[in-house]
């Protein structure tokens, strides 16, 4: 029999059978390896820690920045005293924690932003990094010669929540960063592009995931409420319910920009900025556009968010789609309330969740197509993307 029949007829007992798209897309070899920005995840969420001791001998707050008042700190040059020469912690050099550090280290103070190794003679005029510090337990090892560090929450909150280590906090991201755009929900391109009807009601789900987690969040005295944290502490295992409390209650949830006619034109925005920003192999003008914005307007496709938004209706048959997540990041806790709640299976879709140590394995997994969709940070999304010049104007 001819293989393009035997492949066709494979296919039709498939779809009949109810085993869904995905099985078919996913293991394609046709398809590229680029995603696209579906949605936002969160806001803010991360934090600096520091020695304690370190913190009091430099002449503590008001030596690292100027409390503006409203909850907004300035960092500048006049700061440079106390930041220079101290190693900090990263989760990775993709991370959005990493690019906000460098961006304290270079662009406010005018210092020099170096990796520490074994041998490297310390100065004032740098700040160091070592970019393998993902979790609590990393940061509290006393592996690392650490003076501080930056973190997604709850990792964060269980650091300074702590009685080892001697770490205190230094600011939360959304001091020094405020509304700044952190994990976003991307799609693998081939199969969003050959999947609409299931892209639109995995955002759906989504959307419907985020809004509960916001009115969850609106009242801590509601069962919702206790939900939530008993939803987060199961997936962030070993953290107390304090630690956990306090670290939701400084993650702004999102899905876009609620209420405006095209969700996502601020993500477009910060995408523009960090492809601008980033320290990369490539440019937005190796990839053939003419600018960041392009580049922005072309990694970032509101379509299926603004059908999701529009109302949808179950799928006629079901579908099981992979879904790569940080593994303990709260920042992604509108993903597993979806799928606790029943939000996913609503409307046809059955999630399987794969964890990543931090936002490069999402990336990776996306672009291997283990999975079809990925929560991560805008930074390693966008730096994956243009490094491996994986969309061409």
């Amino acid at each position: 029999m001819d293989k393009k029949i035997i492949v066709a007829a494979i296919v039709a007992i498939l779809v009949i059978a109810g085993i869904g798209i995905y099985a078919i897309t996913s293991d394609s070899k046709e398809k590229d390896s680029s995603y696209t920005l579906l949605a936002v995840a969160n806001s803010e969420g991360s934090g600096l820690y520091i020695k304690e001791n370190i913190f009091n001998e430099r002449g503590g707050a008001s030596a690292f920045y100027t409390d503006e008042g409203n909850g907004i700190y300035t960092v500048d040059e006049s700061n440079k005293a106390a930041w220079g020469g101290l190693i900090f912690g990263t989760p990775g050099t993709t991370s959005i924690q990493h690019v906000q550090l460098r961006t304290i280290a270079e662009e406010y103070l005018g210092l020099n932003y170096t990796l520490y190794q074994e041998n490297t003679q310390k100065n004032s005029q740098t700040v160091y990094y070592v970019p393998s510090v993902s979790n609590a337990t990393a940061a509290l090892s006393g592996g690392y010669p650490l003076d501080g560090g930056i973190l997604w929450q709850p990792q964060y909150q269980a650091i300074v929540d702590s009685t080892t280590g001697g770490f205190t906090e230094l600011a939360l991201t959304n001091n020094l960063f405020p509304g700044h755009t952190c994990c976003v929900v991307a799609g693998s391109t081939s199969f969003i592009g050959a999947n609409t009807e299931v892209t639109e009601r995995f955002l759906a789900a989504y959307v419907k995931g985020a809004l509960w987690v916001q009115s969850a969040l609106a009242d801590t005295g509601s069962d919702d409420y206790a939900r939530l944290v008993e939803i987060s502490k199961s997936k962030t295992s070993g953290l107390s319910e304090e630690v956990i409390k306090e670290s939701l209650s400084t993650i702004t949830y999102l899905y876009g920009n609620q209420g405006q006619d095209d969700p996502l034109t601020s993500l477009r925005t910060d995408i523009a900025a960090l492809a601008d920003s980033l320290q990369l192999e490539h440019t937005v003008e190796d990839l053939g556009f003419a600018d960041s914005k392009a580049f922005a307007d072309r990694f970032v496709n509101s379509t299926y968010l603004k059908a999701a938004l529009e109302g949808v209706d179950k799928l006629d048959s079901a579908v099981t789609v992979k879904v790569a997540v940080i593994t303990g990041d709260l920042h992604q806790i509108a993903l597993h309330v979806a799928v606790e709640n029943g939000y996913f299976n609503e409307l046809g879709i059955n999630v399987e969740t794969s964890g990543a140590t931090n936002g490069a394995g999402v990336a990776v997994a996306l672009q291997n197509g283990t999975v079809v969709f990925g929560l991560l940070g805008a930074p390693p999304a966008t730096s994956t993307i243009i490094n491996g010049e994986l969309i061409k104007a």
